[in-house]
């Protein structure tokens, strides 16, 4: 899996990846994930990526040449464009399993109030990491490099853990407990302790029924139509 992302504020990125498990799926070769300045595209003296916005307003616009030749310049015929938007589709386990499935992600990160609307006709696909509002666009494209490099063989040490995780069979996931067996009269349930395997899978499996019935609805509700 090779992922680049183009961004004003590369050192945001970089902090981050270097500290958590995207360096380690790197530097076992699983991953090629790379940041890009999107002023090295620039072509004015500024080096300037945005502009106020025609009609007047608050707020600057992205530019779209920077973007497109950055784009143009990374792009293979492998590569999936992604631009993480408010109007885009609500970003889900579903789809981070068929984004890991790919071979080259390009992830363009916006800022202000927003990038020149021409940029869709230049990207793949627009995913909104929820109804709510980022001051820039690097969160949330290592929400999307993270829920996607984790389901790779190899970058996290047990993938049976990532495979049994909230979402990934429609539901959330039950709840789980280690040492002690009691902390201030709170006990473990005790199913869990037995070492009778059949009865605690199917303990989990009804944790995690009622636990989605109780705290997500909505996701009960699907669950219930596709079963």
């Amino acid at each position: 899996m090779k992922i680049d992302i183009i961004t004003c504020l590369p050192e945001l990125l970089t902090s981050y990846i270097d500290g958590s498990m995207l360096k380690i799926g790197r530097e076992k070769g699983l991953v090629d994930i790379r940041v890009h300045y999107l002023r090295d595209w620039t072509t004015d003296k500024h080096r300037s990526t945005d502009d106020s916005p025609y009609g007047g307003g608050p707020g600057m616009i992205m530019k779209i040449e920077p973007l497109v030749k950055a784009i143009r310049d990374l792009k293979t015929e492998d590569s999936v464009v992604i631009y993480p938007a408010p109007s885009g589709v609500v970003y889900d386990q579903k789809t981070a399993r068929e984004l890991s499935e790919l071979k080259h992600l390009i992830i363009i990160c916006g800022h202000y109030k927003g990038i020149d609307g021409r940029i869709e006709n230049f990207v793949d696909r627009m995913i909104s990491v929820g109804d709510y509002i980022l001051t820039g666009g690097e969160l949330a494209a290592m929400i999307l490099a993270d829920s996607v490099c984790r389901l790779i063989p190899g970058v996290i040490s047990d993938i049976g853990s990532a495979d049994t995780d909230s979402f990934e069979n429609g539901l959330l996931d039950c709840d789980y407990f280690t040492k002690p067996p009691v902390f201030e009269g709170l006990a473990v349930p005790e199913v869990l302790i037995n070492g009778n395997h059949k009865a605690i899978n199917e303990w989990r499996k009804n944790d995690s029924l009622e636990k989605t019935k109780t705290s997500r609805p909505d996701l009960y509700e699907k669950y219930k139509k596709i079963k």
